[in-house]
């Protein structure tokens, strides 16, 4: 074990890779944590999620001293980094240690389907892929157990407890090891989701493949989903065209004492490209670009 400063990511797995390379992340793949290794790449993340991680992360001290105040629990340090003590590319950086030796991860979540996911306080269940990223920071720097203080939502705060499991540790180090080594040796993890596949192959081949008996009958279903969502859309159109003529420019539209619906007037401010191009032709050439994506279309 050792304390170290600031190092490379691409030059270790760490304790935000580790759900994503045992395929059990809601936000990486295994193939997305290689390229983030190999290639230096980032993934995309939406305006939405950038402010939850930034808010999370400014909420991540207050969520500490929560735990201080309210349960007693003495912290000593905060943000050290561990290597591991056999494997100095497996590294982990905890949020903080307490006197008694435990680690603290700080965790903070808004969205209903997360808060669901936690159980019963004091207890160990939490959500598989932060269950993981606590077995690693522990086989990193040995810690006997890690506290997970977590703010779910704004007034619901709970501590967890995920104790060191010596075989949980071993099958997680084994399979970081094989995916370290592939990183070694550029040889990228199969594709495990529809972004993995745009990822590895951005541009088609020309190739002809042939289709199994099981993927014939998952294509024939997914073309009449196709034609019976074009025809919902047709559905919803003509009910909307029928609203729109007995509404006529009435704002709300009620049944009795009770609003069904609002048709109101919004204003959009759009950038007019057409006009630009048309007086500008030349800066708009410049500042013009190409973008490609590969669309799934059905034959008949």
């Amino acid at each position: 074990m050792k304390n170290v400063g600031s190092i490379n990511r691409q030059s270790y797995l760490g304790s935000s890779d580790v759900a994503g390379i045992l395929g059990i992340s809601p936000w990486l793949t295994p193939l997305a944590v290689y390229d983030a290794k190999v290639f230096g790449k980032k993934e995309v993340i939406s305006e939405a999620k950038k402010k939850i991680l930034e808010r999370g992360k400014r909420l991540e001290p207050y969520v500490l001293d929560m735990l201080t105040l309210e349960h007693g629990v003495e912290l000593i340090h905060r943000n050290n980094r561990y290597l591991d003590r056999q494997h100095k590319f497996l590294a982990a950086e905890i949020d903080a240690e307490t006197s008694d030796g435990r680690n603290v991860e700080a965790k903070t979540t808004g969205d209903f389907y997360e808060k669901s996911m936690w159980g019963d306080e004091g207890t160990d269940d939490v959500p598989i892929y932060y269950a993981a990223q606590c077995m690693h920071g522990m086989m990193c720097n040995g810690a006997p157990s890690t506290l997970l203080p977590v703010m779910l939502g704004i007034d619901d705060f709970r501590v967890f407890e995920i104790h060191r499991d010596e075989s949980t540790i071993a099958a997680i180090r084994e399979t970081e090891l094989e995916f370290w080594d592939r990183v070694q040796r550029r040889d990228p993890p199969p594709p495990t989701d529809a972004a993995d596949v745009l990822r590895m192959f951005p541009v088609d081949s020309g190739r002809n493949a042939q289709a199994t008996p099981e993927l014939l009958e998952r294509v024939n279903e997914w073309k009449a989903k196709k034609k019976e969502a074009k025809f919902l859309k047709g559905e919803l159109e003509d009910i909307e065209q029928e609203i729109k003529l007995f509404m006529l420019d009435a704002t709300t539209l009620s049944y009795g004492s009770r609003a069904l619906l609002t048709w109101k007037e919004q204003k959009t401010k759009r950038f007019n490209i057409d006009l630009f191009r048309a007086n500008h032709p030349k800066i708009a050439a410049t500042y013009t670009r190409t973008d490609s994506s590969r669309v799934l279309r059905p034959k008949k």
